[in-house]
């Protein structure tokens, strides 16, 4: 169990020009016994890193890369410089450029091809790491023709573990795309395409504007649609960060979805309806409660950061307490599974898309919990689970 001091220094730390921290959103800050060490993994530099069960931040190695954000589940890390707005419209800009190909480089391949391409055809990022879903799916929406993510030498990068992060976003991205039966897919590729690189007959600085001099419908309609999509994107405000509450009325901590996540679900309903078909992703859990082992202590809604679990009384009458579930605002952190005393609930890595897109819900009739003092079922629990049968009659 890590020191709840050191995440907090971790935190302090972290926070830069190049991320910015949310620690009421970290599950480890939430509740000690989550296991979620996702940042620490992920870290292409070292900055973040773990030993003897501790997070420790190095902040001179940090180099902005934004993996850690783009592995967090709950949003506790945000990038920025760029944002995740300014990122969007830099890859539509360039797209537009580009007669619709949106090309995203990392920046040691870009600076050892200096001179050699167009830099208003491709984005440059300090590594793949940073491109998640969210992004990926924003621009298939806005009708890019391509997407190609083009790495360097990443097997002999010293932060090559943000390429494995790259390739799991890349792999999740065109599942889903399949899914919701959509025929464009992304590539990872070892070198720029030839539409970018400077051709020296009659190549012009000057004449980067967008299909200039070129005619073609199918063109002028992409041009269209990119427009649409740069100033919908101009439009995006960012949220304030949400007020840290210390405990709701309720008796649960604070819920929120990341934005990344609301604008995953965003996109995926603007093309159209999913296959009846099961996904197994990084991005989506769905819970499962063995009933009898459960104690009814709820915790598990307690602590949910984004309320994918929460809890309800059946009726007025009725001190009976049940949860809901829905596995479209789960974002897999695992801190239900960590924190239930009795292991009563799993995380299983199967989700129905449809469950997603027509926002099912699935409820779990607790029994009342024998830890709960004010309970006036307290005895009859307690008696159940000493007995282990549950035919006892309350007079």
């Amino acid at each position: 169990m890590p020191k709840l001091s050191a995440i907090f220094d971790l935190f302090d730390g972290l926070q830069s020009n190049h991320i910015r921290t949310h620690q009421n959103r970290c599950v480890t800050v939430r509740n000690r016994n989550a296991t979620c060490r996702r940042c620490a993994e992920a870290c292409t530099s070292n900055a973040i890193s773990i030993k003897d069960n501790e997070i420790f931040f190095t902040p001179h190695r940090c180099i902005g890369c934004g993996t850690c954000a783009t592995v967090c589940p709950t949003g506790a890390l945000e990038p920025t410089e760029p944002n995740d707005t300014e990122l969007l419209l830099s890859c539509l800009k360039a797209a537009k450029q580009a007669d619709g190909e949106a090309v995203i480089a990392c920046e040691q391949l870009l600076d050892a091809a200096s001179g050699l391409f167009d830099p208003e055809k491709v984005v440059r990022v300090t590594c793949l790491g940073r491109i998640d879903e969210s992004l990926l799916l924003a621009l298939v929406v806005a009708g890019v023709s391509s997407i190609s993510l083009v790495q360097s030498t990443c097997a002999e990068c010293e932060h090559a573990v943000g390429m494995k992060t790259a390739e799991l976003v890349v792999a999740t991205t065109n599942t889903l795309l399949d899914v919701w039966d959509n025929p464009l897919r992304i590539g990872i590729t070892n070198g720029l395409p030839d539409t970018l690189l400077i051709d020296d007959l009659g190549y012009d600085p000057s004449r980067r504007g967008f299909f200039l001099g070129i005619a073609g419908r199918a063109k002028t309609a992409a041009s269209a649609i990119l427009d649409d999509a740069v100033e919908n994107a101009l439009e995006q405000q960012e949220e304030a960060a949400p007020r840290y509450q210390k405990v709701l009325d309720d008796g649960t901590l604070p819920h929120f979805l990341p934005d990344r996540r609301e604008r995953l679900l965003d996109r995926l309903a603007q093309l159209g309806d999913p296959k009846d078909e099961v996904l197994k992703t990084r991005l989506w859990g769905h819970v499962t409660i063995d009933l009898k082992t459960c104690n009814g202590c709820t915790m598990c809604a307690t602590f949910c950061p984004t309320a994918a679990l929460s809890k309800f009384l059946e009726s007025e009458t009725n001190e009976r307490i049940s949860l809901e579930h829905y596995s479209g605002d789960c974002v897999k952190c695992r801190c239900c599974e960590d924190i239930c005393p009795t292991k009563a609930l799993v995380l299983c890595e199967a989700v129905q898309a449809q469950d997603l897109s027509n926002g099912k819900v699935e409820s779990f009739a607790m029994r009342a919990s024998s830890r709960m003092k004010d309970n006036r079922h307290s005895i009859l629990n307690s008696m159940q689970t000493l007995l282990g049968v549950d035919q006892i009659t309350e007079c």
